[in-house]
């Protein structure tokens, strides 16, 4: 009988990990049921949809839904079971925990299921949030109408699979910056309840004890007698972006940074990249930002629409592109602060999304729309200190923005670390 041949060694892994597929740990993959969603019930399981679950792997609390139980029998999930997303929102990734109770899945999710003691369930979602994962999912998605992952193409998931003590640890490490990065977010939507509750009751009533007389605006509400109503366009001036045009030759062309929509957040910017075009002398000054500008986004997904955003020269030569408008005021009237509060405040928001054209999930506004914007507006005294008494909010929310970030950016470079192999956790490991 000839000896069966010793399993190769790979020496540019760790000892015991070993290079390993996401099918070869985990039982068949399963489709999800193909059922209409209804009422949410919870008598009955959630029905868990592709749009239910977060870009961060968590189910959305808002709007669950639940599915006729006739047509969701056999699709039941467990603890520890691994959706992915077949289509659309491909990549993206849920691991069913007992927290979020009983769970049924629907169609355009595939269900894995990791075999008892080769793999944790937690450590495998981990690897589906990492850096290597989202490169393997773009190189191999099928583009078309939607994007197309299927249950096979998954199944060949590369993956570094340490035993399964250190894959736990390593899985306990990455949970407890994601629970740190939770509290951050609590803090923040915390935060964010507070002023817009005040902002409300200060665009509506005005600074308190200060106004017995009110009346009625359309698209306004109640607002304080003696405010001007005016459009936007009115008190300010709408500076449209420069398109981005990749290889068009410039005379004299200079390099110069430009905002884009991923830059500018609800309230404040992140600057963390930010991108460069070449451009002539003259379309720095028809593009150029100056301090005091207000930027809105033109559009995107319906939570990018209309944030506005003050900008404070943080980059002494820049420009904004096409779907970046620079609202630009008028001093002596309205304050740049003042305008960026309303626009985060309930009223911008609906006037946004009622004046945008809308396709599916997206959203878009044009220059005249967003001239057209309708402000209650008190005296530049009464802004000023409108916007002051919004100010440890906004100083608030920032912050732990800023905390939220960093640990999101400690999150991905501590999980390339780890889930390679580079710096080593648990039993008998190297810490």
């Amino acid at each position: 009988m000839t000896a069966a041949k010793p399993t190769p060694v790979d020496h540019t892994l760790p000892d015991g990990w070993q290079r390993v597929r996401l099918g070869g740990i985990c039982s068949p993959p399963q489709y999800g049921a193909s059922a209409p969603a209804r009422d949410y019930d919870p008598k009955l399981p959630r029905y868990v949809r592709i749009t239910d679950i977060t870009d961060h792997g968590r189910l959305r609390v808002d709007d669950p839904k639940s599915a006729d139980p006739d047509k969701v029998k056999g699709y039941e999930l467990e603890p520890g079971d691994l959706l992915f997303a077949r289509s659309g929102s491909v990549g993206r990734t849920y691991l069913h925990r007992p927290e979020d109770g009983k769970c049924v899945y629907a169609g355009y999710l595939i269900r894995f299921r990791a075999l008892p003691n080769i793999a944790a369930p937690e450590y495998l979602e981990h690897c589906t949030h990492s850096s290597v994962y989202f490169n393997w999912i773009s190189s191999i998605a099928r583009r078309g109408a939607q994007t197309n992952v299927n249950a096979t193409e998954y199944s060949s998931l590369p993956i570094l699979l340490p035993p399964l003590p250190e894959q736990r640890a390593i899985a306990a490490v990455l949970d407890s910056i994601d629970d740190a990065i939770e509290g951050a977010e609590a803090v923040i939507a915390a935060t964010e309840g507070l002023r817009d509750a005040l902002l409300h009751d200060l665009l509506t009533r005005g600074l308190p004890g200060q106004h017995t007389e009110f009346r009625e605006v359309p698209g306004l509400g109640t607002i304080p007698a003696d405010w001007d109503v005016v459009r936007l366009g009115d008190v300010a001036e709408v500076q449209t972006g420069r398109a981005v045009k990749k290889g068009t030759p410039v005379d004299g062309a200079l390099e110069v940074p430009y905002l884009c929509v991923a830059n500018v957040k609800d309230g404040y910017l992140d600057l963390t990249s930010v991108k460069s075009m070449r451009v002539s002398s003259v379309e720095i000054d028809r593009y150029g930002l100056r301090e005091g500008d207000v930027l809105f986004t033109e559009g995107g997904d319906a939570d990018k629409l209309g944030r506005g955003t003050v900008w404070r020269n943080e980059i002494p030569v820049c420009i904004h592109q096409n779907h970046i408008f620079a609202v630009r005021p008028n001093r002596e009237v309205l304050m740049a602060e003042f305008l960026s509060a309303f626009a985060t405040s309930g009223f911008g928001k609906r006037y946004f999304l009622g004046a945008a054209k809308q396709t599916t999930n997206l959203a878009s506004v044009n220059s005249t729309q967003l001239k057209q914007m309708t402000l209650g507006l008190p005296n530049i005294q009464d802004q000023g200190k409108i916007v002051g008494a919004l100010s440890a909010t906004g100083i608030s929310i920032v912050e732990a923005t800023i905390e939220r970030n960093n640990l999101r950016l400690l999150k991905a470079s501590t999980a390339d670390a780890l889930l390679a192999g580079r710096v080593r956790v648990g039993v008998g490991a190297n810490v």
